[in-house]
């Protein structure tokens, strides 16, 4: 990597993944809150999984409008209101009475989150060409397995606070992982840039290769605005994206909301799950830094890419039909290495693919329908759960979601456009 973007990358990525961290932990904390939770306000395993899933509808309704927002008013103030917004609402999760309470909070929480995660990787493509963008994407990335590396032993010793000052053990993992995002909302302002013309610590000379080399990679142009009717039909290949990163999805939250529920009922203890769920994440950190180097490195993505799916949907066949918890484990990191490699490269495809005035709106289009899987699996997970009374045909599924991905990706990187990837 050109020193450039090393110097870049060092300014930016450390305090993103710490933001995404926080986002992606107070996301899905509720598989741990769960644990307690759902027998004190009587929740189902098919009602959880909707809940669950309920984020990522507000996700989808939001998606588009708050990344045209945070083109208009900068990143800086979106990304504060934002963050100040969603951990409020995960806070007030702790109070829920009940499950309509909790549903319409999951809802607005996914409101709230919508514009961050695309905004990020709109954000970044204004300070990083795509040559080096799958490397960086990865660091960013990073925070999902380190939100579970960090979050799966905090959150188990947090229910272990169970009737503290009156209150529930799962109410203080709401509380203590919600606060933080306010914090470092009211930080983010202090911390980031709108654009690299306006920091202090590029040089002249700097700022005008970055500008040379992001004008060489967007030949279409400058982001500018454009109509709704636009945004959705002008490259009809976003729907394929789209598509794509729904089957990706499907395999995260997957991971992200039913790894403890499917250790647990295997006989694995509170204390035993605080590091076990966290070992896949270790696994899928490695994996996804050196997948997206490599590619990177070799200038191929079609390979890369359907090879993670290919290796996710292996893992999750492989802790369906696992005859033991280690078993299992060991499906779940597979499956995680898979789905956490696939992640950076897709970006990097898809937004190099891609690449033109309507960029910001194609991403929050595929994030935004892509998220909807979010929803999807965790319902479907949920029903398959309560129907069979077992987790063994939800995981399947998700593995042959995974597979149709990499059918789907295939496809996708052979489309005259992906010559575009191996040029930048």
């Amino acid at each position: 990597m050109h020193p450039l973007y090393r110097k870049i990358s060092r300014r930016l990525v450390p305090f993103l993944v710490l933001l995404y961290l926080v986002a992606f932990l107070d996301r899905v904390n509720v598989s741990f809150a769960a644990l307690t939770m759902n027998r004190d306000l009587h929740i189902g395993e098919g009602l959880f999984g909707l809940a669950a899933g309920m984020f990522f509808l507000g996700y989808f309704l939001f998606e588009v409008p708050s990344n045209l927002m945070l083109e208009r008013v900068g990143a800086r103030r979106w990304i504060m209101i934002l963050m100040i917004a969603w951990g409020m609402v995960s806070v007030a999760t702790a109070f829920v009475q009940g499950t309509r309470s909790y549903i319409v909070l999951r809802f607005l929480l996914g409101l709230a989150e919508a514009g961050f995660y695309p905004g990020v990787i709109l954000y970044l493509t204004y300070w990083l060409p795509p040559k080096v963008r799958s490397s960086v994407m990865a660091l960013f990335l990073a925070a999902v397995p380190l939100s579970s590396l960090v979050g799966a032993p905090v959150s188990t010793q947090i229910l272990l606070l169970d009737q503290t000052l009156g209150l529930k053990g799962w109410q203080w993992v709401f509380i203590a992982e919600g606060a933080p995002a306010i914090l470092l909302g009211l930080v983010v302002p202090f911390v980031l840039a709108d654009k690299p013309g306006q920091v202090s610590w590029l040089n002249a000379e700097e700022k005008q290769m970055l500008a040379a080399d992001l004008r060489k990679a967007q030949p279409g142009g400058p982001v500018h605005e454009h109509s709704l009717l636009q945004m959705f039909t002008a490259q009809p290949a976003v729907y394929g994206w789209s598509l794509a990163y729904f089957l990706l999805m499907v395999g995260l939250y997957a991971l992200g909301f039913w790894i403890p529920k499917v250790l647990t009922s295997r006989g694995m203890s509170l204390q035993s799950l605080s590091w076990a769920a966290a070992l896949p994440y270790v696994a899928a950190a490695g994996g996804m830094l050196a997948w997206s180097r490599n590619s990177d490195r070799l200038g191929e993505r079609r390979f890369h890419l359907v090879l993670a799916y290919a290796v996710a949907a292996v893992g999750f066949l492989l802790a369906a039909y696992a005859p033991s918890p280690a078993v299992a484990l060991a499906g779940f990191a597979l499956a995680a290495t898979g789905v956490l490699a696939a992640m950076p490269v897709f970006w990097s495809a898809s937004t190099t693919l891609l690449a033109g005035p309507l960029v910001a709106a194609h991403i929050a289009v595929i994030n935004s329908i892509g998220n909807l899987g979010g929803f999807f699996g965790p319902v479907l997970m949920g029903w398959l759960r309560q129907t069979t009374h077992s987790y063994v045909i939800g995981l399947a599924a998700i593995s042959l979601f995974l597979a149709a991905g990499a059918l789907t990706t295939a496809w996708l990187c052979r489309m005259p456009s992906a010559q575009r990837v191996r040029e930048g």
